[in-house]
């Protein structure tokens, strides 16, 4: 249906008006051009791809009366007068908001199966996204994106935000197109985790036993929950209204994501490094007493525990019913994910402190022995393995039919990073960089983490 703006109409009638009661009787009365400002214009595109969207946007005037308007599907509208701000939406796509101003404006959508807004992709951390299909690296990055210290997790990226943590305690808050530095903080402690942005937030945990919240737009701090000095170095899972993060003083805390205090805790049997993962409604994650652990999501209540491993370090990663989960000991356990009973288990030959990747029925995962393994998921069945030739510490990354892993490598020998193909693991790629967890892909871009360097591959 269309609309006749009301600045628009009340010209459109004066210049009418002039018109008939002026000029010479007898003769054609000559046009009256009134001037008025013209009506703000708005456009709705992907934010990864620049494709225009069709979407409905709810504009926002004086008195917060709102107007809904319709897009065309080359993602235009033409707006009211006295509009100030909009919220667009569309299906497959988080809520679009800008402001406006006299000549108009644009809003950024984006999709959010493209997003990779936490440590393994999402709360299930099987460190693969079904929808984010990006090719190999090219030569050169788009972007890259030089740290002073190590950067030993990788980024959480959401709705063109790419948010890291380094050695140093620094956060980098970076703009996904070109890698110009939105905003910067410092934290006390060091940073060995990956942050976590959700709902306009961004939670960072850190080495000194804090996590802060800070407000994504801008990087303000809005809150800071301390564990009294135990260091945190699981990455933050958000579910729901909580934060859930794990310290070494083996306390498993649910912190309220808009006040900063803790809802609920739950005490493990030893340290807590892993990261939580979300497997229904139970949080599974491993401790340094070797054991796993199923509790209850909302209430902090233990429902399940597995003992007999060494110790765990890397977090679990949830498919189809099963908690699979690296034994620094030398196994991998896979878990009935609700009842914390065990299915399989397989021996690596070494240290196994990666997290796993799985993707289409297979688990990814390397250890202190050099081989990179792929086993089958409903059985723990080596499917192939590759020699890496040195350590492996850091957790795989899937992306489409790759897998991505580095080395950690001794002084003096080379650094590496490899891709593989994930049916058979033949060599894909490799550079000369990296150290633990070496890849994230987000929208149309492949993030490749090196030692202190991050590099952005966008796709054509």
């Amino acid at each position: 249906m269309l609309r006749t703006l009301p600045g628009l109409a009340a010209a459109a009638a004066l210049a009418a008006a002039v018109a008939t009661g002026c000029g010479e009787r007898g003769s054609a009365a000559s046009p009256i051009q009134v001037p008025h400002e013209p009506a703000p214009a708005l456009e709705v595109v992907d934010g990864d791809t620049g494709a225009p969207v069709q979407a409905l946007v709810s504009a926002i005037g004086q008195g917060a009366q709102v107007v809904r308007l319709l897009t065309t599907p080359g993602g235009r509208t033409v707006l009211p007068e006295g509009v100030r701000s909009v919220r667009a939406r569309a299906a497959g796509y988080s809520v679009g908001r800008a402001d406006i101003g006299p000549g108009g404006g644009r809003v950024a959508m984006y999709r959010e199966a493209l997003q990779s807004p936490e440590y393994g992709g999402g709360p299930q951390r099987t460190r693969y996204l079904p929808s984010v299909k990006l090719p190999l690296p090219r030569a050169r990055p788009t972007w890259r994106f030089d740290a002073p210290t190590l950067i030993e997790f990788p980024p959480a990226v959401r709705n063109g935000l790419v948010v890291f943590g380094i050695n140093s305690g620094r956060v980098y808050a970076l703009n996904a197109e070109d890698g110009s530095v939105r905003w910067a903080k410092r934290q006390r402690g060091e940073i060995a985790s990956t942050p976590a942005i959700s709902a306009g937030h961004v939670y960072v945990s850190s080495m000194d036993g804090r996590l802060t919240s800070y407000r994504a737009a801008d990087g303000e701090e809005l809150w800071s929950f301390s564990t009294g000095g135990s260091p945190i170095e699981s990455s933050p899972l958000v579910f729901g209204e909580r934060v859930i993060v794990g310290a070494w003083n083996g306390t498993l805390y649910s912190v309220d994501a808009r006040t900063g205090r803790a809802a609920w805790t739950y005490r493990g049997a030893g340290d807590i490094k892993s990261s939580a993962a979300l497997a229904g409604d139970l949080l599974v994650f491993g401790d340094y007493g070797g054991r796993v652990h199923g509790v209850d999501a909302a209430t902090g209540e233990g429902r399940w525990i597995w003992s007999g491993g060494s110790r765990f370090y890397g977090g679990a990663a949830i498919s189809h019913g099963l908690a699979v989960i690296g034994d620094v000991g030398g196994q991998v356990l896979a878990l009935d994910a609700a009842t914390g009973q065990e299915r399989w288990r397989h021996a690596v030959g070494g240290y196994v402190y990666s997290s796993p990747a799985v993707a289409r029925e297979t688990v990814f995962i390397g250890s202190y022995s050099g081989r990179f393994e792929a086993l089958e998921l409903s059985t723990g069945v080596l499917r192939w393995s590759f020699d890496a030739g040195e350590r492996i510490s850091g957790s795989a990354t899937v992306i489409g039919d790759t897998v991505y892993t580095s080395v950690l490598s001794r002084p003096g020998t080379p650094r590496r990073t490899f891709a593989l193909a994930t049916r058979d693991g033949r060599l894909r790629w490799k550079n000369a960089d990296g150290r633990y967890s070496p890849a994230v892909g987000a929208g149309r871009t492949l993030y490749i983490v090196g030692t202190s360097t991050l590099y952005a591959y966008a796709a054509p």
